[in-house]
């Protein structure tokens, strides 16, 4: 426990109760020994508080109370935090299992890492996995622009994404505090001091919730970026990207956390030149 950096993770939630509770255990089963995790709820009336009460004893706060919405609870959730290393998952989503060991080993022993995410994956209301990504491409100047959304480079999935408080407090330390690209604006703050990694793996997945906030708002989403991009153009753009992903990764340039089926080990490779072999500090966990 010692080894493994404090992670301190958000939930913000309103009226989710059919899958609040999945988000939960996905976090806690994690067995975690350093977790900070707390709930921030906006006054559910639909029997989120009672399921949030039945795991009141590994919170480290949460509250049921109105609140201006998503980002307002998500800054006050974090407000009440300290750990080195933060996420946020929101009500619907989960972890994977397995996610917060590497996630503490890759910030423990890799100290060029800043912030991190991980491979795209969906699911839907049922759990059933939909989609997992090939590994992206991430240039850091265009993630300052704003360019990574769905209409073309994919977006920086915030489910599977971390990053160290240092980063946070650098950027700002605090969410805009806008209805839907509220993460977008963060990376775009992020990637002005600190390069992202990818980890060739499954943190975290995105469910397909039909009652989820954006589902029919995509529109609204990208008006309140200021970015619109014809439909067939954005397909060409999203074809092309997807293949330059490939060629990136193929020829070793995409900068990578990834595990070597080779050599079985887990591998940073910062550039063409430098890959680093670091290790999951599994014995730090408790059992069940």
């Amino acid at each position: 426990m010692k080894n493994l950096p404090k992670i301190s993770i958000v939930t913000p939630s309103y009226n989710q109760g059919e899958f609040l509770e999945k988000t939960i255990c996905s976090i806690l089963d994690q067995n975690y020994p350093n977790l900070e995790y707390v709930i921030i709820d906006g006054g559910s009336t639909d029997g989120s508080k009672k399921i949030i009460k039945k795991y009141e004893k590994y919170l480290a706060h949460w509250e049921s109370v109105a609140d201006r919405g998503q980002s307002h609870a998500i800054n006050k959730g974090f407000a009440r935090t300290n750990g080195q290393v933060m996420a946020w998952l929101n009500s619907d989503d989960i972890l994977r299992p397995g996610a917060l060991q590497l996630v503490g080993s890759i910030f423990a022993q890799l100290k060029e890492v800043s912030w991190l995410t991980s491979l795209p994956s969906t699911i839907n209301d049922q759990g059933y996995q939909l989609y997992l990504a090939q590994p992206p491409f991430y240039i850091q100047s265009f993630i300052k622009r704003g360019w990574y959304t769905r209409k073309f480079m994919g977006f920086v999935m915030q489910e599977g994404t971390f990053w160290r408080r240092s980063l946070w407090n650098k950027a700002g330390g605090g969410l805009a505090e806008v209805p839907y690209s509220m993460d977008l604006k963060l990376w775009q703050s992020f990637a002005k001091h600190e390069r992202l990694y990818c980890v060739e793996a499954c943190l975290a997945s995105y469910r397909l919730n039909p009652n989820r906030k954006n589902n029919d708002n995509h529109q609204k989403y990208y008006r309140e970026i200021n970015a619109w991009v014809p439909e067939k153009i954005s397909l060409i753009g999203k074809i092309a990207w997807r293949q330059i992903a490939k060629l990136a990764n193929h020829t070793k340039i995409n900068p990578s956390i990834y595990y070597d089926q080779d050599k079985l080990q887990w591998q940073f490779r910062k550039n063409l030149f430098e890959v680093k072999t670091f290790k999951l500090l599994s014995d730090s966990l408790p059992r069940k």
